[in-house]
């Protein structure tokens, strides 16, 4: 527990070199991720998450977008958060990944049980669906190894 919950929140990392420069690659992915459903104008739904375009009056899709909008900005400042991490609070590092462990698994389970949605609302299959077991498995990988004690 000392690991994921350090007494001291400092620069000293303990874990493998391999989970510290692999979470590096995952925030710069992350960090692209984040500023899309940020800043595009469908937020990736359409353009990358291959949601159809719904129609209606009010249109629909205003509403659809705005939430997008706000998962990336929530993701963005996880971001910050990661990155900050990295740079000045590296004992911190097992408890990111807990996090990002969480929000994957969360998404396979929970949300997709709860929210769902059916092939009816895609255009093509939607990226972070289909990789998500495996996105969620190599987290555990580097979760485990950034717990793991090294000399």
């Amino acid at each position: 527990m000392n690991k994921l919950f350090p007494d001291v929140a400092d620069n000293n990392y303990m874990g493998a070199k391999s989970a510290y420069y692999f979470f590096i690659l995952w925030m710069l992915l992350n960090t692209w991720r984040s500023f899309v459903h940020f800043t595009a104008e469908d937020a990736g739904l359409n353009s990358i998450a291959n949601l159809i375009i719904f129609e209606g009056t009010p249109n629909p899709n205003q509403a659809i977008y705005l939430f997008g909008s706000l998962w990336g900005e929530v993701q963005v400042l996880l971001c910050l958060v990661s990155w900050v991490i990295l740079v000045k609070y590296r004992s911190l590092l097992s408890f990111m990944y807990l996090i990002w462990l969480l929000e994957w698994v969360l998404r396979i389970t929970l949300i997709s049980s709860w929210h769902g949605l059916d092939d009816s609302y895609r255009t093509a299959p939607t990226p972070g669906v289909v990789y998500a077991p495996y996105i969620a498995g190599l987290l555990a990988v580097f979760f485990a190894l950034s717990l793991k004690k090294i000399k």
